[in-house]
C-alpha cells in the first residue's frame, strides 16, 4: 500500500498483522557457546512475511511490538525449567551464590533463590534478589540482614534467554540460514510473565520519517527526530525464536508479534 505525502510511513490499517506462537524448543546449546541453533528444528517461526513467495500483494511488513507471555500464571517465579543448584554464603545484607558450571545472570536482574540448607544462625528467606555483581561462576545479591556467615545450598531460578532470528527463505536447509538479531533475557520472576520488547527497549530504534522536535526515548524535550522501536521486513523474510540450552521448556512462552503488511 502506498504512503501519503504527509507521512512517509507505510499505511498499515487495512492489513493489520498479529501472530502468536508458543515457543518451547531449545537452541540445542547455550548461547554462551553460540547463538545459532544446533538443528533447523530447534527454532520456532514467530512471524512470516510471505516467505513462500505466494502473495504478490505483499511488499513487506512492519513490526512495532513483540511481547513474551508466559503460558501459565505464577505468583513467585517463572517455573519454565528446573532450578539450577548452587551454593551460597550469606553475611549481613549480601549473599554470594556460586554455580560451578557458570550462569547467565547480569547485573541489575532479579533472581529468585530458594535456600534449601544452612550452616548456622538464621536461614535466609526465600526471595528474589537484585544482582549487584557477577563473575563467570558467581553472582552477588542483596538480602535482609542476617547473622553470618551462613553457608549452604540454594536453588536458583536463572533468567530465560531467547534469541530472535531473521531468515531469508521459506525453506531452511542449514542452521547458517538463521541470522541472530537480538537476545531477550527474561528474569524468571513473577513480574516478567508479560515481557514487552518495546517497553524493555530491546527492539531496535527506527528514525521517524518526518523530522521534527519532540519527546524522545532518552529525553523529555529532544531536538532530534522522535524515534520509534520496531523492524521493517521485506517480502520473503521470516522471524524465528529459540531458547538457550539443551533442554526444551516445560512451560513455554507465547511470542506475539504485532504490526502490519504493506
Amino acid at each position: 500500500m502506498s504512503s501519503s505525502s504527509s507521512n512517509k510511513q507505510p499505511l498499515l490499517v487495512d492489513r493489520p498483522a498479529t501472530t502468536s506462537s508458543l515457543v518451547t524448543v531449545a537452541s540445542g546449546q547455550a548461547f554462551s557457546t553460540s547463538l545459532l541453533p544446533t538443528a533447523v528444528g530447534n527454532a520456532t517461526k514467530i512471524f512470516d512475511v510471505d516467505s513462500a513467495q505466494t502473495d504478490t500483494s505483499i511488499s513487506g511488513a512492519y513490526i512495532d511490538e513483540i511481547w513474551f507471555q508466559y503460558s501459565k500464571r505464577t505468583i513467585e517465579f517463572i517455573d519454565a525449567v528446573s532450578p539450577t543448584i548452587g551454593t551460597y554464603s550469606a553475611d549481613s545484607t549480601n549473599v554470594v551464590v556460586t554455580i560451578s558450571g557458570g550462569h547467565n545472570v547480569q547485573v541489575g536482574q532479579k533472581v529468585y533463590l530458594n535456600f534449601t540448607s544452612y550452616s548456622s544462625g538464621t536461614t535466609p528467606i526465600d526471595q528474589a534478589v537484585t544482582v549487584t555483581a557477577v563473575t563467570p561462576t558467581t553472582f552477588t545479591g542483596t538480602i535482609p540482614s542476617v547473622s553470618g556467615p551462613i553457608t549452604g545450598n540454594v536453588e536458583c531460578r536463572l533468567p530465560l534467554d531467547f534469541c530472535v532470528y531473521l531468515v531469508e527463505t521459506g525453506f531452511i536447509t542449514n542452521t547458517n540460514q538463521f541470522f541472530p538479531l537480538f537476545v531477550v533475557s527474561i528474569p524468571a520472576t513473577f513480574e516478567n510473565q508479560y515481557f514487552s520488547l518495546t517497553e524493555k527497549n530491546v527492539l531496535p530504534l527506527i528514525n521517524h520519517p518526518s523530522v521534527q522536535a519532540g519527546a524522545n526515548f532518552s529525553s523529555t524535550n529532544s531536538t532530534t527526530a522522535p524515534k520509534i522501536r520496531g523492524m521493517m521486513l521485506k517480502r520473503g523474510q521470516a522471524l524465528y525464536a529459540a531458547y538457550s540450552g539443551t533442554t526444551a521448556l516445560t512451560n513455554g512462552f507465547y511470542v506475539t508479534a504485532q504490526g502490519g503488511y504493506y
